[in-house]
């Protein structure tokens, strides 16, 4: 067989076929060797170039298109001794490559290289056998389809047979009972005795003191006078010492200032033979106006002493500043002052006893409002009063709370107890009651409580569900409701049956819910 000429990318490619129906051996033969050649006339015919050890196989069904079939088959085999006239055909080996041969109206490919675009967007063109796609619908269509039948169908029955049930709201006639007597909270003992309307009691009570200070508001002209505190000492003797309202202290420049009020100098003790003071605090304010007696702490005399050993045994000293004292208009307290200061700081005193009552009583005790008793036990302005030359002034004010509790199953158990004496057969209490307390009295001496209320009881009519139930299951709704408006303990009633297409009373117990109000 010739040698074929390589051909380089840029020629065209060929190859040498002969159609397999009318090719013709010919035999030559070798007269150096035994060796013969079998060749086959062949022509060249242009192809596509694809690498040459692909081999494929491409199937298009297509009733238009032409096919040819490429070969190339090269020959080359020694036939032995043992070879037969019949088998004058060699062994081959074939590499057959089959291709789709371009349309026979299409241009033939230019020899030149295809471009990128090119190579791109060339595909091979194969009809490929599809999917019915239109029975694949269809089947799925019918399977959604049956599917949403099952569901509706499985809903159905279990709303029907399994859900089935009824609920029936029932009001029963109402009424009241009205009751009035007296109780007897005590504290002296433990046990209540609900025939005698008697209730044990605790007796809680706190004191509380509150502190406050508040602006001067009072004007006065020609002048205030000062005020300030003197601590007196005695040094004389064992025996105390009376110094009555206005006693004169002397300070050593000779301004004169006198007691507020009455006051006992305490006697003096005696340690190793010797004398030790006592002392006593005393508001003193100065004799006259201005600011002349606003002094420093100083020592003072008490010049009605004067020309007696008392003069040098009793004496005082004053521990800080003296103030008020002015020449022209000044501020002082008035008794408008001393009035709100007392009320707003007995607000505030009553705001923390209430508080503290209600840390006190335990959570299951009960008292009443009225049984509270709250009251100030002791004011003190600190020496002032009206007509002080001062701009601001302080109030201890002092109180206390007590009342008696009681536990609230004790006072819902007696109250019962007298209601329930005039309830009827088919009546029944129920909710809460409200009560009206008329009077209460504190007996103080004998730690007692006596209350005068007025209670007023709700109830209602009784009615057996079981019963109920028994009558109207299994029964229409029609008769289910002419039954139930026929009971005058019912006052109305609601039925609501699941599911809501059902006309008759599920004939199960257990599926009806009966709710009695």
């Amino acid at each position: 067989m010739p040698k074929q000429k390589k051909n380089s990318q840029d020629e065209e490619l060929y190859f040498d076929i002969i159609s397999p129906d009318s090719f013709v051996v010919s035999e030559e033969e070798d007269t150096s060797s035994e060796k013969k050649t079998f060749q086959i006339p062949i022509r060249k015919e242009k192809f596509f170039n694809y690498p040459k050890k692909q081999i494929a196989e491409e199937v298009v069904d297509d009733d238009d298109s032409e096919y040819e079939e490429v070969v190339e088959e090269v020959i080359v085999e020694e036939p032995t001794e043992e070879s037969t006239i019949k088998e004058r055909s060699p062994r081959r080996k074939k590499q057959f490559l089959w291709f789709k041969k371009r349309e026979s109206r299409q241009p033939k490919a230019s020899k030149s290289k295809p471009t990128k675009k090119e190579k791109s967007t060339s595909k091979p063109r194969f009809k490929i056998r599809g999917l019915a796609t239109a029975g694949s619908f269809k089947k799925k269509f019918f399977i959604i389809f049956g599917l949403a039948i099952l569901i509706l169908a499985s809903t159905f029955i279990i709303l029907t047979f399994v859900t089935n049930s009824a609920t029936i709201s029932i009001n029963t006639q109402k009424g009241s009972i009205d009751y009035a007597g007296n109780l007897l909270i005590d504290t002296n003992i433990t046990s209540a005795n609900y025939a005698k309307n008697i209730l044990p009691g605790r007796i809680v009570k706190t004191t509380q003191t509150v502190s406050e200070t508040f602006n001067s508001t009072g004007k006065v002209n020609g002048g205030a006078k000062a005020k300030g505190k003197i601590t007196v000492y005695n040094a004389y003797n064992t025996s105390p010492q009376i110094l009555v309202q206005n006693t004169r202290f002397e300070s050593p420049d000779g301004l004169i200032f006198r007691t507020d009020a009455r006051v006992t100098v305490p006697g003096a003790t005696l340690k190793n033979g010797e004398i030790v003071p006592s002392s006593v605090i005393v508001n003193v304010t100065a004799s006259e106006t201005g600011t002349a007696y606003n002094i420093a702490p100083v020592r003072f005399t008490i010049p009605g002493f004067k020309g007696t050993d008392r003069f040098t045994g009793f004496y005082g000293e004053s521990k800080d500043k003296f103030a008020g004292g002015s020449d022209g208009e000044s501020t002082v307290v008035s008794a408008v002052d001393l009035k709100n200061a007392e009320k707003t700081a007995s607000d505030k005193l009553f705001t923390q006893l209430d508080n503290e009552l209600k840390n006190q009583v335990q959570s299951h005790e009960k008292t009443f409002t009225d049984a509270i008793v709250k009251k100030v036990t002791k004011v003190d302005f600190g020496g002032t009063k009206v007509g002080d030359s001062t701009d601001r002034f302080t109030v201890n004010i002092t109180g206390e709370i007590s009342t008696i509790v009681f536990t609230k199953d004790d006072y819902l158990n007696v109250v019962k107890y007298n209601v329930e004496k005039s309830l009827e057969k088919d009546e029944e209490l129920f909710g809460d009651f409200t009560e009206r307390i008329i009077a209460i009295k504190p007996d103080n001496k004998n730690n007692t409580l006596s209350i005068n209320t007025s209670i007023q009881y709700p109830t209602k009519k009784k009615l057996d569900g079981t019963e109920i139930i028994s009558q109207i299951k299994g029964k229409s709704l029609e008769a289910t409701k002419q039954l139930l408006a026929n009971n005058p303990a019912i006052e109305k009633t609601n039925i609501t049956l699941r599911p809501f297409w059902l006309t008759t009373i599920p004939d199960t117990t257990q599926k009806i819910n009966l709710g009695i109000d």
